[in-house]
């Protein structure tokens, strides 16, 4: 396997060879993040930057929402300041270099968010067609924090919570860079069956139902919009 470094810098290779373009918001667009001027309706592409959060930053936010984050999803976020953190099927959150941790903050500081916190399930993401919230599943103690992922659909209680859909969080950023290179050449539901053996104690046992049904929605929508 990768090393966590080749991992989460894979990830950050692919993510930033897609668009990077956004709308300009002046009260909180950090001019050294700019890749251009701003076009007439309002867009503007911007670059990534070396990221200087260090972990005390994200440990204050911990103590402050009672939540714990795996390393490896610390390690993740802090590598870089970047705007957009879409992944077509699920949304990591970005940081700004002037709003680091915001984005993070807006997922946690949330009445659903705090329900399940206190369960042990805490939020870090969002499904792809914001139907929910990606949850790292904490309930029980695993090594440096390594907690599986879970999908939880806002049904408000424990009944709306998935399966386990990834063994970890560096599984996820395998599965999704996986899914960046070959978007290139092939169709999104001809990918993410392969997810399962990228991740063969997640996605490949507990989640196959979610990622089956996943390629077949993203089948089902070609072959409607083909119409």
């Amino acid at each position: 396997m990768e090393n966590r470094k080749e991992i989460i810098e894979n990830f950050f290779r692919q993510l930033f060879r897609r668009d990077l373009r956004t709308v300009f918001k002046a009260e909180n667009t950090p001019a050294e993040i700019m890749a251009s001027t701003v076009d007439s309706e309002g867009w503007y592409e911007w670059k990534p930057l070396i990221g200087t959060l260090k972990l005390d930053d994200y440990k204050v936010i911990e103590q402050k929402f009672n939540i714990i984050f795996p390393k490896s999803f610390i390690e993740w976020h802090k590598a870089h300041f970047f705007l957009d953190g879409d992944c077509t099927l699920l949304r990591l959150p970005h940081s700004s270099p002037n709003e680091p941790l915001q984005e993070i903050i807006d997922i946690i500081d949330n009445d659903i968010a705090k329900d399940l916190i206190k369960l042990g399930l805490y939020p870090f993401g969002q499904e792809g067609n914001d139907a929910g919230l990606l949850i790292f599943d904490g309930r029980v103690e695993v090594m440096g924090n390594e907690f599986p992922i879970r999908f939880y659909d806002y049904d408000g209680n424990t009944e709306g919570i998935s399966e386990i859909i990834f063994s970890s969080f560096f599984k996820l950023l395998e599965c999704i860079t996986y899914f960046f290179k070959e978007i290139e050449t092939r169709k999104s539901y001809e990918i993410i069956p392969e997810f399962l053996s990228i991740d063969p104690e997640g996605a490949g046992r507990t989640g196959v139902d979610y990622w089956l049904r996943w390629a077949a929605m993203e089948k089902s929508n070609e072959e409607y919009f083909k119409e």
